[in-house]
């Protein structure tokens, strides 16, 4: 069993382990509608081209070349969703809307901005004068935004912009990862569930609701087996079951050095075959990564910024691997508002940032922080700030990667 593990090295670890267990992920076809924040396990092709027939780019009139005098004698209407039956001819000028197909003979849309009335021609049709000249054509040509057969999407959780894009290509179904079932488990005598009474020693459980979100968030099927008390039996029966009936089990609590840290053992007396226990890493260096066939687990510490830091630094790329996703971290290259120092650099940290828009580019603001129990912090962060292995301090101003917690 591995100890003082390198987070990196603990990534690739884990990453490899999914990929063992799950060499090719579960697939399923669903709706469209259902698709929302699952996997998608391959590629997409876009069926159809972008757009699908040459259409106008705003509302205005199709011509097919210039009047001398710049009036053009209106002969039809089109709006998006019809086609016009006229043919647009020098001189003869098609009114449009945004997105309507573009009649046959246009060469351009002039916006109607660049219009006004003037008058009624001799047949009694409307007259239009150009009275700005147009340098470019207002033609969104067929296959411009792509061609069919051209990649559409590649894999990736759905996001909402991704459900539309695939709705405008035609696509009623798409194949996606199955949910992983992920089981969670909070341990310890000193948490309560919250809407419970306290006693002067309690705590409530965020550990447990905050993984459930971060694994459905995490395109997953997540269940709360409760919390259980630091009893080797009782704990042995919750594990148990949660191993037996997931492909991944999240355990918060139990895993450090202390007298009633019961999780390794009892995860030993289960066959659970540990693959490490401790990293270099800050916060969550008691964190626990074993297997059982093709189950996982995770101990993650008990303080709550420990148990977070930890699932999006590992217990995700686990489940996004089993998923087939590649599921690198979204960072982004921030400049560093306020020194960052700390006493000890044995450890890679993780510290959390604010993330605002700056004069040139993006400001990361150190968050005061007091440590991983302190929950609260998480409300104003949007970012992971990352300190490496014997660096003490990073300047105020220093480009620096910033790891995204929210969207």
């Amino acid at each position: 069993m591995l100890r003082n593990l390198h987070p990196d090295e603990a990534v690739r670890i884990v990453v490899e382990e999914a990929k063992r267990a799950w060499p090719s992920p579960r697939v399923e076809r669903v709706p469209l509608a259902a698709a929302a924040g699952r996997a998608l396990v391959g590629a997409v092709a876009s069926p159809i081209d972008h757009p699908p027939f040459d259409k106008s780019a705003m509302d205005g009139f199709a011509y097919a070349g210039p009047a001398p005098d710049g009036v053009y004698e209106v002969i039809d209407a089109v709006a998006a969703g019809q086609r016009s039956a006229a043919a647009a001819s020098p001189g003869k000028a098609i009114r449009i809307m945004t997105g309507a197909p573009i009649p046959a003979g246009t060469v351009g849309v002039q916006r109607v901005e660049w219009t006004e009335a003037a008058g009624k021609a001799v047949s009694g049709a409307e007259l239009v004068h150009f009275t700005i000249r147009e340098k470019i054509d207002n033609i969104i040509r067929r296959g411009e935004n792509l061609k069919a057969g051209e990649e559409l999407l590649s894999p990736r959780i759905l996001a909402p912009q991704d459900i539309g894009i695939l709705a405008a290509s035609g696509c009623a179904e798409v194949e996606v990862a199955a949910r992983p079932r992920v089981g969670v488990v909070s341990t310890g005598d000193e948490i309560e569930a919250a809407g419970s009474p306290l006693d002067e020693a309690s705590i409530y459980d965020s550990n447990g609701p905050q993984l459930a979100a971060q694994a459905a968030a995490a395109g997953c099927e997540a269940r709360f087996y409760g919390i259980a008390r630091d009893i080797a039996g009782e704990l042995a029966a919750v594990l148990e079951r949660a191993l037996a009936e997931n492909d991944l089990v999240l355990v918060s609590g139990g895993v450090s050095m202390g007298d009633f840290d019961l999780v390794p053992a009892v995860l030993a007396n289960l066959g659970v075959e540990p693959i490490f226990h401790s990293l270099a890493m800050r916060p969550g260096k008691p964190t626990f990564f074993g297997r059982r066939g093709n189950s996982a687990v995770f101990g993650l510490p008990g303080n709550p910024v420990s148990t977070f830091v930890n699932f999006e630094v590992l217990a995700k790329r686990y489940l996004w691997a089993m998923m087939g996703l590649a599921g690198e971290p979204a960072v982004v290259r921030a400049r560093l508002g306020a020194p960052l120092s700390r006493k000890a650099a044995d450890r890679v940290e993780f510290l959390p940032a604010r993330l605002f828009p700056g004069d040139g580019g993006m400001i990361a603001e150190p968050l005061a922080y007091h440590g991983s129990s302190m929950i609260n912090v998480l409300a104003r962060a949007d970012a992971l700030l990352r300190m490496e292995i014997g660096e003490l301090a990073i300047n105020g101003g220093t480009i620096v990667d910033a790891r995204r917690i929210r969207a």
